[in-house]
């Protein structure tokens, strides 16, 4: 080291430059131009000179001619991929107040921008980010003290580069500063970045050895006097344009490590639903979001983000399609729980479907069992949807926060759902696409009932009117960790049904509003009521439709709406009634692939009739079929001792669902002579013909 560089060290050791770190070379001695100005000579290695600011953050010294070097500052971008407060409750650690003694990891990423005295300053060039630029972050947290003082506590940050102007910081608390940054970055907002970046530059210096008799001004290092310029484009003081004229002594360029300083408030740029999610705590295996401050001041948990909405009020009466409304305090999802689920109805029609199948056990009667198949999706009216959109950003819990609603997105798997009103069927529950639900129900024999009895008896009840015979329950999932199930009604009844993607409106212009609907589906609808919906708006007014039926593939005008951004329309299937049994059908698809023909009995019981009161003999039945007359039934014969009869006969599955139509003609054998009775019977619907006295006179 030589003498001017020790001198110089000494110098900064006691007389310290705020933007100066330190010496990092030898100096470099000035070359004087024509003017008396030094400069640096042609082959210095390219460096900022420290005191050559024009404005704040510009050092006007550029590494080539019409460039400029600059100091970065720093913002925090809009949405952070790599942000994460992760906090951690290791097994063991237990704070003084006999809580969780927390830790925490947190980072964010920052990226360097032009200042706007950079913008301002620069009007044409090029610029370069001042060389070998690292940046030092400290991450400042006040915490108020039990005497009411505030204490700025500081923790320094480790840097990583993201991309060529992007980095992450990652900071790592503990105990209280856990709490405290939690509060600050998610109500308070009062933490803040602390910035003391550091890079290469050239330091100034006019170097003195004052002669005897000259007075001296100041400390003397090593017999040398040094006075530096400029304050490394912390100002924008006016820059020095050093020159020997009228001066004594010699300029120097020192290789410094300069630094520059900045702040930045966090605020409540990470209180947002992108980044919500990214607040985990973990203890012993678990990893979830942390829901609010009580996750940090106890023992963590499993614990459900969703809690019930309570601050929309009276929630059955405002939305009368809903049940219940939930609020994920980190997602910020609103699920809204449908007061039933129905029968789904889409643009490839009713979503429904009929197997039969082979039945290979020993126990069955007809040889067969029939498979149904289900996709139910929420029966939600689309005007009470579009009502709460717009309700919910209202509440308390909106503020500050764009809240989503959606509708359950699956089966809650640790309740079971049920069909309770057809307890004769297995029936099985399975997640569907989106909010739907996939239902099957087998049906088998069930001694001494057929599964074709059975199975038309499941469908005569899909489309009862009134109150819906096949009902049941299912649990929805809202998480894993919802401690009371939340459970809705199930309804199998063609009467009852969802509605989605089925039909379309558009508005159509005109002085007077109205709007265009196409039913896309093949099923006929009846279309209850409509309403215009505006963006962030709630409906319009409503427009009863009064149940019209808008036919399959066809379209119908909406008068009273179309001023809106949309139309919605409250609507339903519209089935016969009684719906024929052939037309079951058209809404219930039928497969019979696996199995053509089903063994099913036709019986005769006539053990309610008082043979010697009547005078009879024998009672003799011919059964016909009337959809297949031409196949021979074996005729019964019934007698006082033997009052009961049957026989087996092969039958097209699809009488399932089309019914056993048949006309029994009842010969009576008494002794005055012999007569005849006809009587028609469904042997599907009512597989025993019982005979009274009534059904022979």
């Amino acid at each position: 080291m030589g003498q001017l560089e020790q001198a110089f060290d000494e110098f900064l050791v006691a007389v310290p430059q705020h933007w100066l770190v330190g010496r990092t070379g030898d100096h470099i001695d000035a070359v004087v131009n024509g003017n008396g100005t030094p400069e640096l000579p042609t082959d210095a290695p390219l460096l900022p000179r420290l005191e050559s600011s024009s404005a704040p953050d510009v050092l006007a010294f550029g590494p080539f001619p019409d460039a400029t070097w600059f100091l970065p500052s720093y913002v925090l971008p809009a949405r952070d991929t790599k942000f994460a407060f992760d906090a951690v409750q290791h097994p063991g650690d237990v704070a003084t107040d006999g809580g969780p003694f927390n830790h925490a990891t947190f980072t964010l990423t920052l990226k360097e921008v032009l200042s706007d005295s950079v913008l301002s300053a620069v009007t044409s060039g090029q610029l370069h980010p001042v060389p070998d630029l690292h940046p030092v972050v400290r991450l400042a947290v006040p915490i108020t003290e039990s005497d009411s003082t505030v204490t700025v506590h500081r923790v320094t940050g480790t840097t990583a580069t993201v991309s060529g102007t992007s980095f992450t910081v990652t900071f790592e608390l503990s105990g209280s500063l856990v709490e405290a940054a939690y509060v600050h970055l998610t109500r308070s907002g009062e933490l803040r970045l602390e910035f003391e970046p550091t890079y290469s530059g050239y330091q100034t210096a006019l170097v003195t050895a004052p002669d005897i008799g000259f007075p001296v001004h100041g400390p003397m290092f090593q017999g040398l006097q040094f006075e530096v310029f400029g304050d490394g484009g912390n100002t924008g003081d006016a820059p020095f344009e050093p020159s020997l004229n009228d001066r004594f002594g010699a300029y120097a360029f020192f290789p410094c490590t300069a630094r520059f300083r900045r702040s930045l408030s966090i605020g409540l740029h990470f209180n947002t639903d992108a980044h919500r999610s990214r607040f985990t705590i973990s203890s012993e295996g678990m990893t979830r979001p942390i829901i609010d401050g009580n996750d940090l001041n106890d023992f963590a948990v499993p614990r459900s983000e969703f809690r019930e909405l309570t601050t929309l009020g009276d929630i059955v009466t405002k939305y009368p399609s809903l049940q219940r409304v939930f609020f994920g305090q980190v997602s910020g999802m609103v699920i809204a729980i449908p007061d039933a689920y129905g029968i789904l109805v889409t643009a490839q029609g009713t979503l429904a479907s009929l197997d039969s199948i082979v039945d290979e056990s020993p126990e069955t009667l007809s040889g067969s069992r029939f498979h149904f198949t289900f996709t139910v999706g929420p029966m939600v009216d689309p005007i009470d949807l579009a009502r709460l959109r717009a309700d919910v950003t209202g509440v308390p819990e909106a503020a500050g926060r764009t809240l989503r609603v959606a509708l359950p997105s699956g089966l809650d798997s640790r309740t079971p759902s049920g069909l309770q009103g057809f307890p004769r069927g297995k029936v099985a529950f399975a997640d569907g696409d989106g909010p739907t639900i996939q239902v099957s129900v087998d049906i088998s024999d069930d001694r001494p009932t057929p599964a074709t009895t059975l199975v038309n008896l499941f469908l005569q009840q899909l489309a009862s009117p009134g109150p819906a015979p096949l009902f049941g329950t299912i649990a929805v999932r809202l998480d894993d960790v919802l401690p009371q199930p939340v459970r809705t009604q199930l309804l199998l009844n063609l009467r009852r049904t969802a509605h989605s993607g089925d039909l379309v409106t558009t508005r159509l212009p005109g002085a007077q509003p109205s709007a265009q609907a196409v039913n896309l589906g093949p099923l006929d609808l009846k279309l209850l009521q409509c309403a215009d919906v505006r963006d962030g708006q709630g409906p319009g007014p409503l427009v009863p439709l009064g149940g019209r039926v808008l036919d399959g593939g066809q379209t119908t005008t909406l008068q009273g709406v179309g001023a809106g951004t949309t139309v919605e329309v409250s609507r339903t299937l519209e089935v016969a009634l009684p719906l024929p049994k052939a037309e079951m059908l058209t809404f219930v698809a039928f497969h019979t692939h696996t199995v053509q023909e089903v063994q099913h009995p036709l019986t005769v019981n006539a053990a309610g009739l008082n043979f010697a009161a009547e005078g009879v003999s024998t009672l003799k039945a011919e059964i016909t079929l009337i959809a297949h007359p031409g196949d021979p039934v074996p005729a019964l014969t019934l007698s006082p001792s033997h009052t009961i009869d049957f026989v087996h006969v092969s039958l097209p599955v699809d009488s399932a669902v089309t019914g056993l139509d048949s006309t029994v003609l009842l010969t009576v054998s008494t002794a005055s002579g012999v007569r005849t009775v006809s009587v028609a019977h469904d042997f599907v619907d009512e597989p025993i013909l019982v005979v009274t006295s009534s059904t022979i006179h």
